[in-house]
């Protein structure tokens, strides 16, 4: 019985890694007009409180970082200064946090993206708008939304699909009067780009384009130039973050490409990005066994000068 039990044992094990390195194998090579780099960003905020243990998404507005907490949490946005004391508790009124994985803005407006389906069973992903001119001085307070409904025009499959579906969604950013969204790939490590009014409504949607990230994005942000694109990820529990320099509205992975790999933050769940100024990042991560929840700087001015930055 013992050698029987022996065997299966192994039988799985090869199966497992046979499946591993299949996984590997289908992910697309990287373009040639990649620049790749190693940096690793700072502790900027080393300690959030715990109620952010699974904060996701980051914007930085009106002197305050704000974010929101994922599948599970409260209808709440948190805005935190830059020692991580929560100075603002905005509560979405009539909305509920299915699974709240994005934050993103514009001059007049906040967006919430409740479109994380890592299942793939979702049909009522939606994006929370709430106006800026609403968050008054009141550090707890009930504010109005509207709400802007979507599904994948592609998407005929609502099955079973946990952490395969590549109808699954952590990244938004508002650029030249549209809501640009970025799903992540489970099976391809690829990404593809939809984009949509801000206006409400209910809209099928087409992507407008994909690109090859080699891993899973989970956060997005433009620079206040409304030149580069940032996209944060991570694959196999190493974070990442792409920059694209010379963005277009009808193609926002133009221009060149650069992928910085942060080894030193392995296991760190990297959840939120937005710039601080044209040439400095933050970085947002959830709670976990290797990292506390927290917020990184990264600054841009030390990709090596040779490259494409």
């Amino acid at each position: 019985m013992n050698n029987i039990l022996f065997i299966v044992c192994v039988l799985i094990t090869f199966i497992s890694c046979s499946s591993q390195r299949n996984k590997e194998k289908i992910l697309p090579p990287l373009p040639e007009n990649v620049t790749c780099f190693k940096l690793n960003p700072e502790p900027f905020i080393p300690h959030l409180p715990k109620v952010l243990n699974e904060n996701s998404g980051l914007i930085y507005w009106d002197r305050l970082l704000w974010t929101i907490n994922d599948s599970g949490g409260e209808n709440i946005i948190y805005g935190f200064d830059f020692s991580g004391r929560i100075q603002k508790e905005i509560e979405i009124k009539d909305a509920s946090n299915n699974d709240w994985e994005e934050i993103a803005q514009d001059e007049k407006h906040i967006f919430v993206g409740d479109f994380g389906n890592n299942l793939g069973i979702r049909k009522d992903q939606k994006i929370y708008v709430i106006k800026k001119k609403d968050i008054g001085k009141e550090t707890k307070q009930k504010v109005d939304s509207k709400e802007i409904d979507f599904g994948y025009a592609e998407q005929t499959n609502f099955g079973f699909q946990h952490f395969s579906t590549p109808y699954d969604c952590e990244a938004m950013v508002e650029y030249r009067n549209s809501l640009y969204i970025f799903t992540k790939n489970w099976q391809r490590g690829t990404t593809s780009v939809y984009r949509l009014p801000k206006e409400k409504g209910k809209y099928r949607l087409n992507a407008i384009d994909s690109f090859n990230v080699q891993g899973l994005v989970t956060g997005a942000d433009i620079n206040p130039d409304e030149t580069k694109l940032a996209l944060v990820g991570y694959e196999n529990f190493i974070p990442f973050l792409w920059l694209f320099n010379g963005i277009k509205a009808d193609s926002l992975f133009e221009g060149s490409k650069i992928r910085i790999e942060m080894d030193a933050m392995e296991r760190a769940q990297t959840e939120g990005v937005c710039f601080l100024g044209n040439d400095s990042l933050l970085i947002s991560c959830e709670e976990t066994k290797a990292f506390d929840h927290q917020v990184f700087l990264l600054d841009l001015k030390k990709i090596d000068k040779n490259g494409t930055y």
